[in-house]
């Protein structure tokens, strides 16, 4: 029965993942660049946990304030509050936008790689493979 529950989990923390990729591809493509700033932090969900999510506050080209929450959790210490980042936003929409950096492509495919890896081993798992 473990491996049928590391293996959903695996899949949701893949589908999350790879989605999140295919949002910041798309608006990448025919996004717009404004500069912004880590405006806030909001707690997450879990009541345990430290998660702490960066609000972002920028000005798109109409001059339209925009302060969303950032999808990528700030959990290490990736945002300060003030901090001044590079915002690509969805023209159609400015609250669909992603803080372009390193970081951003680098947690995206820590969480591709990570769900893989849990996929594997819930598999392994349940078929009572040994290594």
């Amino acid at each position: 029965m473990n491996g049928i529950v590391v293996i959903a989990i695996s899949v949701v923390f893949l589908y999350v993942s790879v989605n999140f990729r295919y949002r910041v591809n798309k608006i990448a493509k025919n996004g717009l660049e404004a500069e912004g700033i880590v405006y806030d932090f909001v707690a997450g969900d879990n009541n345990e946990s430290n998660t702490k999510y960066p609000i972002i506050r920028f000005v798109t080209s109409k001059k339209e304030w925009i302060t969303e929450t950032y999808a990528i959790s700030s959990i290490l210490g990736f945002f300060k509050k003030g901090q001044v980042v590079t915002v690509v936003y969805d023209p159609d929409n400015p609250k669909e936008f992603f803080v372009k950096s390193a970081i951003t492509s680098y947690v995206i495919s820590m969480a591709i790689i990570l769900g893989i890896i849990m996929l594997v081993l819930g598999i392994c798992t349940l078929f009572h493979v040994k290594f």
